[in-house]
């Protein structure tokens, strides 16, 4: 049943990017990982401070009153 909520949630764009806790930023890097990084900050998920869950979606999700995306990023200087 929880699998069959989270496609309908995802399909109706309840997704991790357009919850008010979703966190992206440019990191430096180590050489290691991406340079683009995109973080849970809610403190009632699972995946709190920790990067965003494969599937996207957590029971913890919160709509943002502003119905936002991620922030623009500078693309300049990134490496894929």
């Amino acid at each position: 049943m929880d699998r069959l909520h989270a496609l309908w949630a995802r399909a109706r764009g309840q997704d991790c990017y357009t919850c008010q806790f979703a966190q992206t930023f440019r990191s430096n890097g180590d050489g290691q990982v991406t340079r683009l990084h995109a973080f849970c900050r809610n403190p009632d998920s699972q995946f709190h401070d920790r990067p965003l869950p494969a599937r996207r979606w957590c029971p913890a999700w919160q709509q943002d009153p502003g119905g936002r995306k991620p922030d623009p990023v500078e693309a300049e200087g990134l490496t894929a």
